[in-house]
């Protein structure tokens, strides 16, 4: 009897088990027409509900995340911002996906979105995903990222991002980028960043004016009890010899 007992409750459970094994990818399928649906008409919160019912396969189909990213940060409510970031930097993590132009149009959205929310930590993580893929986030953007790093205090991202700018980018700083964290910098009496910034933006081509040269030097720092000296000098020698440089060549004469 309790063999017979336990012989139909083994049944029973592979019987479930090859139902709702037969009844998934049906399921999926709906949940997939569902989701263009609501994708077509614009439905940002029943799309994200239709689009975790999907299996893990169709969930990480590029097409698909790039369309509904975007629909997500264009059309959604504020708070989905950040389920669009997820969505892309897990796509951009995929090694065998090759980014193209909708994905950046997707990200350069989605960054947007996030700034937009204060969601800062979204924001850098899909930044970070962007650049490992070299997908070009416009300047516009970049500048954005970079004032809410330096509003939040964190400047040790804000000049790692700096640092990172590279002479052959598509999207080229120029020194409006760079001087909310060159400010910030003097104004917290981080110096060798400062100069280290300097010195690398002289090395891709970004000029410093001189307008923006004392606009570094007149900043008032905050209270310290050890200021650093040697630091405020080697910016000062630094920005000195770009003026002189600048007077030189705005001197030379016309020979073309």
């Amino acid at each position: 009897m309790l063999r017979s007992s336990v012989r139909r409750g083994v049944l029973q459970r592979l019987l479930q088990r090859g139902l709702s094994s037969s009844t998934t990818p049906a399921a999926s399928q709906g949940a997939h027409l569902a989701l263009e649906g609501f994708i077509a008409r614009r439905e940002s919160s029943r799309a994200l509900a239709a689009f975790d019912k999907l299996q893990p396969a169709q969930q990480s189909d590029p097409d698909l995340l790039q369309r509904l990213a975007l629909l997500v940060v264009k059309s959604g409510q504020p708070h989905e911002a950040p389920r669009a970031a997820q969505m892309l930097s897990g796509l951009l993590a995929l090694p065998d996906f090759a980014a193209d132009d909708a994905t950046q149009l997707a990200v350069i959205y989605t960054l947007d979105a996030c700034l937009q929310q204060q969601r800062l930590e979204d924001a850098l993580l899909l930044f970070a995903a962007a650049r490992e893929r070299d997908v070009v986030v416009d300047l516009p953007t970049v500048e954005a990222l970079l004032r809410e790093l330096v509003a939040a205090r964190r400047m040790d991202e804000a000049v790692a991002i700096v640092k990172s700018f590279r002479a052959q980018d598509d999207v080229r700083p120029t020194e409006q980028t760079l001087k909310p964290v060159l400010i910030a910098g003097m104004e917290q009496q981080r110096f060798e960043d400062v100069e280290a910034m300097l010195v690398h933006c002289g090395t891709i081509g970004v000029d410093i004016s001189p307008e923006m040269a004392m606009t570094i030097v007149m900043v008032e720092f905050e209270d310290s009890p050890e200021q650093d000296h040697v630091g405020l000098l080697k910016i000062m020698y630094y920005l000195e010899d770009k003026l002189i440089e600048d007077m030189a060549t705005r001197g030379k004469p016309d020979l073309s």
